[in-house]
């Protein structure tokens, strides 16, 4: 019987990792230009944002944590003046940058410099693939590696106040302290499981994905209920649209321009007028008078329009049921096999996707989620599987 992952990695890393230094605070031009010359030549960097955004669409970036070879740095971001020399480091080729789980982070650098870090090496992912578990957290990363338990305690903090204190500034840098020990012993684990391709496929995809989760239609989905109405879906979009649109302009979170929950009962009620708004329990008061026109209009004008063909419900979801089911056990098998989580591999909504194709008798092509190392690490057989289902 094959040694399993877990087995063969069971317990943390016999390595002596020594106290990370004080972090430096960078504020100064001349320092963060000297450093980023030294950064581009090195051959991997680590990387971490602190930001606010409570009461804002977009993200306010108060700090950027850099880890190298010799220490921690913070970069203290309403005091430096010039980004081009950190951009350079940020796309220079022949410096890896790591991060862990970084899709906030990669939006807040896109957001701000007009980049994302290339090439990537993301920890989380690095992690699930070398059979320590999906979504795995920093914390929970560095204990399972190096049986270093590490502080929670300034997740919260302010970081747009001046002067920073010594806790945020021992917190920011403890965030990066530990992301290139692990990313040499994550490396390590890859190429000793041969899974060192898989990784860098994946990492490839990291920036694609921080741009589809920004995605007005991704917030939709989230909120959409399998119990609604083609119309009350249909509603729902317009209204979704409408508040990103808002919130956007604004600079607002979602929420303060208007709860989920609201849009919701507006999708499902669908009010005609002020009267009938004023019957909605999730929706505020405040809400009524700063955007009531607005909403009834949205309504209005969706519910006289034809439900677009992208909208409506997928016809023969039912008579799929069967073969979901058995494409999920497969998925399971091949989880347990290869150490990794089913969710990992593959989503729910992927394989009713194959079930759909296995149908119509499109299989060969598999949903984009499947291809690459997913095909043959486990689409070959969904597919083969799929098909001895249907009896073809």
């Amino acid at each position: 019987m094959p040694v399993s992952i877990r087995t063969l990695f069971s317990s943390p890393v016999i390595r002596t990792l020594p106290s990370p230094p004080e972090p430096e605070l960078v504020f100064d031009q001349d320092r963060l230009e000297e450093l980023c010359r030294a950064w581009i030549r090195q051959p991997a960097i680590a990387l971490d944002s602190e930001f606010v955004r409570t009461r804002t669409f977009y993200a306010r970036l108060g700090l950027i944590q850099v880890g190298d070879a010799d220490g921690c740095y913070l970069l203290d971001v309403p005091a430096i003046d010039s980004w081009e020399p950190v951009i350079e480091v940020l796309t220079a080729p022949g410096t890896v940058k790591v991060l862990h789980s970084p899709s906030e982070d990669l939006e807040i650098f896109q957001q701000f410099f007009g980049h994302f870090p290339s090439p990537l090496f993301d920890t989380q992912i690095a992690g699930t693939l070398a059979g320590l578990g999906a979504s795995l957290g920093y914390q929970r990363l560095v204990d399972a590696l190096f049986g270093i338990s590490l502080p929670k305690g300034e997740q919260r903090s302010d970081w747009m106040a001046r002067p920073l204190s010594r806790a945020q500034c021992r917190y920011a840098g403890l965030d990066v302290a530990y992301l290139l020990p692990a990313y040499e012993e994550l490396d390590r684990r890859l190429r000793e499981l041969g899974r060192h391709d898989w990784a860098a496929e994946e990492f490839s995809r990291v920036p694609d994905e921080t741009v589809a989760r920004l995605d007005p239609e991704r917030i939709f989905s989230r909120l959409h209920r399998p119990s609604m109405s083609e119309e009350e879906t249909a509603v729902l979009h317009a209204l979704c649209m409408w508040r990103e649109s808002e919130a956007r302009r604004r600079d607002l979170p979602r929420g303060f321009v208007l709860r989920d929950e609201a849009l919701i009962e507006l999708a499902r009620r669908q009010p005609h007028n002020r009267t009938a708004l004023k019957t909605l329990r999730k929706l505020r008061p405040g809400d009524r008078k700063s955007f009531g026109d607005q909403l009834l209009e949205v309504i209005a004008s969706t519910s006289r329009a034809p439900v677009p063909p992208r909208l409506r419900t997928p016809r023969g979801l039912g008579r799929n049921r069967k073969l979901v089911d058995r494409l999920r056990q497969v998925l399971s098998e091949e989880a347990e096999r290869l150490d990794l989580p089913p969710e990992f591999l593959a989503s729910r909504k992927v394989l009713e996707d194959l079930a759909r194709r296995l149908r119509e008798g499109a299989g060969d092509e598999l949903p984009a989620e499947l291809t690459g190392w997913r095909r043959e690490a486990v689409g070959e057989r969904l597919l083969a599987e799929g098909r001895a289902e249907l009896g073809r």
